[in-house]
């Protein structure tokens, strides 16, 4: 049997945290939790968990803490990668918690679903591209794509021209896997089972939405890096 994975929540409120740890205790995750973020650290440190639900707005009455945002910072410099999803009350915390290195965002008062399957979808990612984008023996974990673009395979980072481009679970997944595999054409099908996973039921045309979002977020013109193939799908042309 494989172990349960490990997820850490990080919230100032009781409530929250006893409400969040019983939703993902019953779907089968072990749960931590922590109230503040030098106990956080402290657990991470300990154990490293697989994922981190983390507060933006901790309780910073008391000096000696720090904010959720400074624990976001803090678990991104670490050498060993741990997604972190935020948790705030405030959807004005959100270009700012993603830009301190969080993977995905979550408003309060949260959906179970919706949380549900954000969190399924970000480990799914990020044991995906750990098992397709750094076999056993790799050593290069920087891959440099067409012009500028730098993907960090180990932290999960993107960048354009030294700038750090935030990008969701499967739109790095996406990127990563036809960076690895330039110059040929995938079907959509084909990047659904590869990206995705074939366990994953859903419409092709997703995959065209997260082209898009591709495009959009490292700015480039149509085909000028991730070229449309009429009829078929998608490749990423490189020198």
């Amino acid at each position: 049997m494989e172990p349960r994975q490990h997820i850490l929540i990080v919230d100032d409120q009781e409530n929250i945290r006893s409400a969040l740890g019983t939703f993902l205790g019953r779907m089968g995750y072990q749960v931590d939790t922590a109230s503040t973020g030098l106990e956080a650290l402290a657990i991470v440190e300990k154990q490293e968990p697989d994922l981190v639900l983390l507060d933006v707005v901790l309780d910073e009455r008391d000096q000696s803490q720090m904010s959720g945002l400074e624990v976001c910072r803090r678990l991104r410099s670490r050498e060993h990668f741990i997604p972190i999803i935020m948790l705030t009350s405030y959807p004005e915390w959100q270009v700012e918690s993603l830009g301190q290195g969080a993977i995905a965002f979550v408003t309060k008062p949260w959906d179970n679903n919706a949380l549900a399957n954000q969190i399924r979808a970000t480990l799914g990612a990020v044991s995906h591209i750990r098992r397709e984008t750094l076999p056993s023996g790799t050593t290069n974990n920087q891959l440099k794509v067409r012009g500028d673009i730098q993907i960090d395979l180990e932290h999960f980072r993107v960048s354009r021209a030294g700038q750090q481009i935030d990008l969701t679970p499967i739109e790095f997944a996406l990127l990563a896997f036809l960076a690895r595999n330039p110059n040929r054409h995938w079907t959509r099908e084909e990047l659904l089972n590869h990206v995705w996973d074939y366990t994953w039921a859903g419409y092709e045309r997703t995959v065209d939405r997260h082209i898009a979002a591709l495009r959009r977020k490292l700015k480039l013109e149509r085909d000028e890096l991730i070229e449309t193939v009429h009829g078929v799908g998608y490749r990423l042309l490189q020198e």
